[in-house]
C-alpha cells in the first residue's frame, strides 16, 4: 500500500465558482436601465442640436448674402448721387460757353460741399481745370487711356482703382464724356478716394464676426473692414477671383495663411465692383460646436445623474434585499427571524412570508426532532425487546443441544440393550439434527448484529457532537494509518490532496471518513491496481470532500439505496449487513450536510461530502 498524505492546508475556491455565482446588481441594472431611456432621448437631442446648429449656420450664410447684397446697393446708390452731381455739371452754362474758369469756381464749391474733386480733360488727356490746383497753374497730362466708344454715349462710368497723378493716393473715377456743338469735345471726372467707400462700408454697420470687402473689376480690393492696410491694393484670392465671374453667389476655400473661410459676394450693377463678405469656417462651425459642447455637457451630466439615481435608488433597494439575504440566511441556520421594516414594500412582503416560513419550519422541526426522537426511543425499545426473545432462543437452543446428546446416548444404549447395531439411518438424523441447530445459530449470531447495529445508531442520534477545529489532513493520515493492513492487503494506493479544514465533531468526521475509505477498499477490482483519492474544496460558506475509487461501481439503480440501512448492492461477496452508508448519512445530515454518489459498473465511484465550513447546533437540528 502506498499513502500519499498532504504536508500543508489551505482552503481553495472553486476555479470561476465566485464569477459563476455573481450575477449583475441592482443598481447596474438600474444603471442600465437608465441608460436604455437616456440613449433614444440623447439621440433626439443630438439630432435637433444639429439641426439647430445647421440652421444657425444657413442663417449665418444667408446673412452673409445679404450684406453682401446690401453693400452692392449702397455702391449703386452712393454712384447714382455722384451720378446725378455729375450730370449737373455738365449742363453748367460755364461749360458750355467755354468760361473755364467760372467752372472752376463751380467745381471748387462742389468739392466743398460734398467732398468730391473734380477734374476737366480734353480728348487728348490734357487737363484744362483740376480743383486740386488753383486756377492758372499750368496742368499735367494725364496718361488715363479713356474709351471714346463709351464716353461717346454719353452715360458716366467708374473705373478700377488707380493711384492719383496729383494727389497721389488711390482712388477711383468717375467719369463721364461732355458733347458740345454735337461732337464729343470734353471728359469730366470725379476723383473718388477709398475713404468714401470705407464710411460706406462703416454706415452698414457690419456685424461682428464678418470681413466686409469691395473689389473692383480686376478683383483688386478697394475697401476693407478687416486690416485695410495690408489688403486695400492687393488682389483678393485667386479662387475667389475665378468665382467673381458670377453676378452674385457664395466661395468657400482658404485664405493664405490657410485660414479655412466662407465668402458671400454680388456685383453692383452701375459699376460692377464686388461687395464681398467673409467669415470663418471657425465661426461657421460655432454653432456645432456649441451644439456639441452642450451635448456632451447634457451626455456628461446625463451620466452621472443616472449613476448617482442608479446609486440612490439602487441603495434604497438594495438595502432592503441585504436584509432579506440576511434574513433568508439566519432562517437556513434555524434562527428566528423578525418581520423586515423596510421602504420597500415587496421586500416587506417577501420579509413576512419568510417569517411565516420560519414558523412553519420551526414547527416542522419541533415535529420531526420529536418524531426522531421517538423512532430512537422505539429503536432502542425494540432492540432490547427483541434481544430478551433472541436470548431465549439462544438458551433454547443449548438445551436442544444438550438433548440431542442425552437423546441419542440413550438411543445407542437402547441397541445394544436389544442386541441390534447402530444404523446409517441414525448417522443421518444426527448430521440433520446438527445441521438445524447450526442453522438456527447462524440466525441469531445474525440477528444479533442487526439488533446491535440499531442500538449503535439509536446511540448515535442521541449523542451529543462537540464542535472544534479539525485539521483534516491529519485526520486522514490517521486513518489512513488504521485501515494500512487493509489497504496493503488490497494492493491498494490510497492519495490524499490537501485538503481546507473545518470546525465539527471530529468523532463523526473519523467515523463518516472511516466507513467511506473502508467501503472503496473492500469493494476494489481484482484484476486492476485498487486507486484511492481523497480530495477537497472550498465553495462558499461550504466544504467539498470527495473519496474516489476505480473499484466495482455501483448501478445507476442502486445510487440512492446503498444509503438505506440493511440494503446492499452487487454481487455479496464481502463481509457486512448494510449499515455502514446508512450510519455516513445519518452523521452526515447531523452535521447539517449532504453526501451524493456518484459511480458506473466497472469504473468506480465517486462519495461527495458537503459540510458547513462551522457546525452549528442548528445545522444539526435541521438534519434530524
Amino acid at each position: 500500500m502506498t499513502t500519499t498524505s498532504p504536508q500543508t492546508a489551505s482552503p481553495h475556491e472553486e476555479p470561476h465558482e465566485a464569477a459563476l455565482r455573481a450575477g449583475w446588481s441592482v443598481r447596474r441594472h438600474l444603471a442600465l436601465f437608465t441608460v436604455a431611456l437616456l440613449v433614444p432621448i440623447l439621440a433626439v437631442l443630438g439630432f435637433v442640436l444639429y439641426r439647430v446648429a445647421a440652421t444657425e449656420r444657413a442663417r449665418l450664410e444667408r446673412e452673409a448674402g445679404e450684406i453682401a447684397q446690401s453693400i452692392a446697393v449702397a455702391i449703386d446708390r452712393d454712384l447714382t448721387g455722384l451720378f446725378a452731381a455729375l450730370d449737373v455739371l455738365t449742363t453748367s452754362a460755364n461749360l458750355m460757353q467755354e468760361n473755364l474758369e467760372g467752372f472752376h469756381g463751380q467745381m471748387t464749391r462742389l468739392l466743398e460741399n460734398q467732398g468730391v474733386a473734380t477734374v476737366l480733360y480734353d480728348l487728348e488727356g490734357q487737363q484744362l481745370a483740376n480743383v486740386r490746383i488753383p486756377w492758372g497753374r499750368p496742368l499735367p497730362r494725364s496718361d488715363l487711356a479713356f474709351d471714346h466708344a463709351t464716353l461717346a454715349r454719353g452715360r458716366p462710368f467708374v473705373t478700377d482703382l488707380l493711384v492719383g497723378q496729383i494727389s497721389e493716393t488711390r482712388q477711383f473715377l468717375v467719369v463721364r464724356g461732355i458733347r458740345a456743338q454735337r461732337r464729343l469735345k470734353y471728359v469730366l471726372a470725379f476723383s473718388v478716394p477709398l475713404s468714401r467707400l470705407d464710411n460706406l462700408l462703416r454706415d452698414l454697420g457690419i456685424p461682428k464676426g464678418y470681413t466686409a470687402s469691395i473689389v473692383d473689376r480686376r478683383h483688386v480690393i478697394m475697401a476693407r473692414t478687416r486690416a485695410p492696410e495690408e489688403f486695400v491694393g492687393h488682389k483678393t484670392l485667386p479662387g475667389l477671383a475665378e468665382a467673381l465671374a458670377a453676378e452674385r453667389g457664395t466661395w468657400q476655400g482658404a485664405t493664405r495663411e490657410g485660414v479655412p473661410i466662407f465668402v458671400a459676394f454680388q456685383r453692383s450693377r452701375l459699376s460692377g465692383y464686388g461687395g464681398l463678405v467673409g467669415i470663418d469656417n471657425a465661426d461657421l462651425e460655432a454653432p456645432v460646436l456649441r451644439s456639441l459642447a452642450v451635448l456632451g455637457l447634457t451626455v456628461a451630466a446625463s451620466a452621472a445623474l443616472s449613476i448617482w439615481l442608479a446609486l440612490f435608488v439602487g441603495r434604497r433597494i438594495t438595502r432592503p434585499i441585504a436584509a432579506l439575504a440576511r434574513t433568508a440566511a439566519a432562517l437556513g441556520r434555524g434562527e428566528k427571524i423578525e418581520p423586515l421594516t423596510s421602504r420597500l414594500a415587496e421586500a416587506n412582503q417577501v420579509g413576512r412570508v419568510l417569517v411565516s416560513a420560519s414558523t412553519h419550519l420551526r414547527e416542522r422541526e419541533d415535529d420531526l426532532r420529536e418524531a426522531n426522537g421517538e423512532l430512537q426511543r422505539f429503536a432502542y425499545i425494540v432492540s432490547h425487546d427483541l434481544r430478551s426473545p433472541l436470548v431465549n432462543i439462544m438458551g433454547f437452543t443449548a438445551e436442544l443441544e444438550a438433548l440431542r446428546g442425552d437423546l441419542f446416548a440413550r438411543l445407542a444404549e437402547l441397541r445394544r440393550a436389544v442386541g441390534e447395531a447402530g444404523s446409517a439411518g441414525d448417522d443421518a438424523l444426527a448430521a440433520d439434527f446438527d445441521e438445524a441447530i447450526g442453522f438456527i445459530k447462524t440466525s441469531i449470531s445474525k440477528m444479533d448484529r442487526l439488533i446491535n447495529a440499531i442500538l449503535s445508531l439509536s446511540r448515535a442520534g442521541r449523542r451529543e457532537f462537540h464542535p472544534e477545529r479539525i485539521d483534516m489532513d491529519a485526520l486522514i493520515r490517521t486513518i489512513l494509518a488504521s485501515l494500512a493492513t487493509q489497504a496493503e492487503t488490497a494492493g491498494a494506493s490510497v492519495a490524499a490532496k490537501p485538503l481546507p479544514s473545518i470546525v465539527s465533531d471530529r468523532l463523526a468526521l473519523e467515523q463518516i471518513f472511516s466507513n467511506l475509505v473502508d467501503n472503496a477498499l473492500k469493494y476494489l477490482r481484482e484484476d486492476v491496481p485498487g486507486r484511492i483519492e481523497i480530495i477537497g474544496r472550498a465553495r462558499g460558506a461550504s466544504l467539498v470532500y470527495e473519496i474516489r475509487d476505480n473499484g466495482r461501481g455501483i448501478e445507476e439503480k442502486d445510487l440512492e439505496r446503498v444509503f438505506d440501512l440493511f440494503r446492499r448492492s452487487g454481487v455479496q461477496d464481502r463481509p457486512g449487513e448494510g449499515i455502514g452508508l446508512a450510519h455516513v448519512r445519518a452523521l452526515v445530515r447531523r452535521l447539517g450536510g449532504t453526501i451524493t454518489l456518484a459511480s458506473e459498473p466497472g469504473r468506480g465511484s465517486v462519495f461527495t461530502v458537503t459540510l458547513p465550513r462551522r457546525w452549528a447546533e442548528q445545522d444539526g437540528r435541521k438534519a434530524t
